[in-house]
């Protein structure tokens, strides 16, 4: 295990995985006319904002276990 597992302040990468490629999926189905440009900003909006609230949470819920 690498240190930063054993601190657990990540989630797995499995979390964060499908969570990312599912809503991506679900975003290109919603912007598909909009502009390239506009669809990278938005993709980094959203990865950005999913990737902390999938730590808040985890990091929330390692908390309550100790």
């Amino acid at each position: 295990m690498s240190g930063e597992e054993q601190n657990g302040k990540w989630a797995p990468w499995w979390i964060y995985v499908p969570v990312i490629l599912g809503s991506n999926y679900v975003k290109q189905y919603l912007v598909e006319d909009l502009p390239v440009a506009v669809n990278a900003v938005i993709t980094l909006v959203l990865v950005g904002t999913l990737f902390l609230i999938i730590t808040v949470v985890y990091r929330s819920m390692r908390r309550a276990d100790r």
